[in-house]
């Protein structure tokens, strides 16, 4: 009886519960609506309370806040909420709007705006706040801010490197923004840091073993530091290679950023000319210095000293072979029409010093084979712990960057080939402004023309001589004939140990016309070294000359190929020349007339038959001197008579006088 009393019981609660929960949504609680709650429900909720409220549970607690219902706000779209989003280190939580049930946009832009909105919540990460200030121009308060950030992320980087990955890569970022002077800033700001950080070695990418291979924590660090270094290296210099593109009739804005890019490569190229993709770097400069119109870039002398610093310090030759690799390549797509200052970087190769290709040393160590019974027994573990220390010897060598002497020596027949081939080009251009810089560095590096080119100089330098119009010609082109002289004597002299002939008349008789034309000359003893004042009447900038050389030591050199070092010296062609000199000596200077004289001594002790020049005695002579022509077979120059001893003999120079006075008197020895 008790057993069926306490299940009646438990029925009866039961019974009443359900009569509670249906009380409940006929009151309307679960949907929020307001209704009237009767005293019955009252007293029952009560006395419900009171009997269960120590057997509540975590789920009843909860129960009458769960049911009741949530909104963000009363409009025409509810909000909700989506996964927070991490922005520069802050997490921040994304409101995505969604359409309430029943309701359809009132025209077809709030719907593009809705699913903008979803878009942006979707690729959040890759929105920053430089594309929201884009929208607003720059206030004097967000650009200290700006400066203030990017201080702030050098200094991480500048203190530990290593610790602070993220704020190289943000800095990064920064040079990709549409926003000037986010760009620009960051730019500027990223030259000091990488030549903080990159290190004094390149920096190779792992292998598969070595990233499975466990290694401590310290060199776990170390390797991601150096892999995101390198990753961010590059993407740098690919936003420095798309802004230094900017043609010169761009805006004014996109222009600045150009050449803001253009000096941060020029500034890395010297501490940065060893790391990883020194070629992107390279390229950057090339471009902008192969451009036609050079002038009209004011930052060009600055990308040219860079580039001449770096051959004259370049002495393995690494660096100077790729990097005219590029300008080869680059002024063959450009025709050869470049500026002359371009050309003259050349003459700074400081690697071609000491470099003959037309001899090869003799002292290399010569690698003997041992013979069997003199090899030195290894066991197999031997052997190949032998084996693996050669290899950790040669991964050291690459990693000091240590070049043996025939990387060298492969590196500078490189660069010489190039060189010359280029030099050559130059001369066969249409260009003239090219010729005389690639003759001024034929005249350095002629003598190590291989044997194989001399033909193709020789033929163009004859080419050049012939087409010369020697009835007008201007101090330019007499430099330019000058040069040809001089650099197709010295080519040939450098080969004499190699028995050939080769018909040398046409330059002999271009420096024979163009004597008179350099005695005229009134710079014939000024270089671009001496101190002169402008000319006013002149608006055009003279470029000066690489080759220091002036006018008056370059035909004493011709001179000197001419009758001393080469087989072209001959009795007629001595009597001419000293005919054609004392003419000359009454129109150039004190110093080229004194050299001249000495140079007229020394050739009467290898010529004693032109003293009967001296005389003005009545003599038998075989026709007359003709003093008009310029081919020397014709002018008949035994026949001449030097009269103008007695002009100069009134030299205003004693020095002149007394250099007249000793020939004269030398010349009656040999009569």
């Amino acid at each position: 009886m008790a057993r069926k009393n306490k299940a009646q019981v438990y029925e009866d609660r039961k019974r009443k519960r359900q009569q509670e929960q249906d009380l409940l949504l006929e009151t309307g609680a679960f949907s929020g609506v307001e209704g009237e709650i009767t005293q019955e429900y009252v007293e029952a909720e009560a006395d419900h309370g009171r009997r269960n409220k120590k057997a509540r549970s975590w789920d009843d607690e909860e129960q009458s806040y769960e049911l009741q219902p949530r909104k963000v706000q009363e409009d025409e779209y509810d909000m909700v909420e989506g996964l927070p989003i991490k922005i520069n280190g802050k997490i921040e939580r994304k409101m995505i709007a969604k359409t309430k049930k029943g309701k359809q946009p009132e025209d077809p832009e709030s719907e593009e705006e809705v699913d903008e909105s979803l878009k942006q919540s979707a690729n959040g990460s890759k929105e920053n706040d430089e594309q929201e200030e884009d929208e607003e121009p720059d206030t004097e308060e967000k650009i200290v801010a700006l400066k203030e950030e990017i201080a702030e992320l050098v200094g991480k980087l500048m203190d530990e490197p290593e610790e602070n990955p993220m704020a190289l890569t943000r800095l990064v970022k920064m040079t990709k923004s549409k926003n000037p002077n986010t760009c620009i800033f960051s730019i500027l700001a990223l030259v000091s840091v990488f030549k903080s950080i990159i290190p004094g070695y390149r920096i190779r990418p792992l292998t598969e073993l070595e990233k499975k291979e466990k290694v401590s924590k310290e060199v776990a660090t170390l390797r991601t530091f150096e892999q995101g270094l390198v990753a961010n290296y590059k993407n740098y210099l690919d936003t420095l290679k798309e802004l230094a593109k900017t043609p010169n009739n761009a805006d004014p804005i996109k222009i600045t950023m150009g050449i803001r890019a253009v000096q941060a490569a020029t500034e890395l190229a010297s501490p940065a000319s060893h790391f990883n993709y020194r070629s992107e770097l390279f390229t950057i400069l090339v471009r902008r210095i192969c451009k036609p119109n050079l002038s009209a870039d004011q930052y060009a002398p600055k990308i040219i000293k860079t580039i001449e610093t770096l051959f004259n310090d370049d002495d393995e030759g690494n660096i100077s072979v790729e990097f005219l690799r590029l300008l080869a390549k680059t002024i063959k797509t450009r025709n050869y029409m470049v500026e002359e200052s371009v050309i003259n970087m050349f003459l700074s190769l400081d690697v071609l010093h000491d470099y003959d290709p037309n001899t090869k040393s003799d002292n290399e160590p010569v690698r003997m084979k041992l013979k069997k019974k003199d090899r030195v027994h290894l066991s197999k573990k031997q052997r190949k712990a032998r084996k693996e220390m050669k290899q950790i010897e040669e991964e050291m060598a690459r990693a000091e960057q240590t070049v043996s002497a025939e990387e060298r020596e492969k590196n500078q027949s490189e660069i010489l080939q190039t060189v010359l081939a280029l030099y050559l080009n130059f001369l066969r251009s249409e260009n003239p402004k090219l010729i005389g810089a690639a003759l001024e560095g034929l005249t350095k590096f002629g003598n190590q023309v291989n044997f194989d080119m001399l033909g193709d100089f020789l033929a163009v330098m004859k080419e050049i001589i012939t087409e010369a119009q020697f009835e007008s010609l201007s101090a330019d082109e007499v430099r330019k004939i000058l040069l040809c002289i001089v650099s197709a004597f010295s080519l040939v002299s450098n080969h004499n140990t190699i028995k050939f002939s080769v018909d040398l008349s046409t330059f002999v008789n271009g420096l024979y016309t163009v004597l008179p034309y350099v005695a005229m000359d009134a710079d014939i003893e000024f270089s671009y070294k001496s101190l002169r004042l402008a000319d006013p009447l002149e608006n055009e900038v003279v470029k000066p000359s690489v080759n220091v050389s002036t006018k008056a030591e370059l035909l004493l050199k011709a001179l000197n190929h001419v009758f001393f070092r080469s087989r072209s010296g001959t009795r007629d062609r001595a009597a001419a020349f000293t005919k054609r000199i004392y003419i000359c000596i009454q129109h150039t200077p004190e110093k080229t007339s004194i050299a001249l004289l000495k140079f007229l001594d020394k050739l009467m002790s290898r010529f004693p038959e032109i003293g009967s020049l001296y005389s003005t005695e009545d003599r038998v002579l075989n026709g007359n001197f003709d003093m008009y022509t310029d081919a020397i077979s014709r002018s008949n120059p035994t026949a001449a008579m030097l009269w103008e001893n007695a002009i100069l003999e009134k030299h205003y120079c004693p020095i002149v006088v007394k250099g007249i006075k000793a020939l004269s008197t030398r010349s009656k020895d040999h009569k």
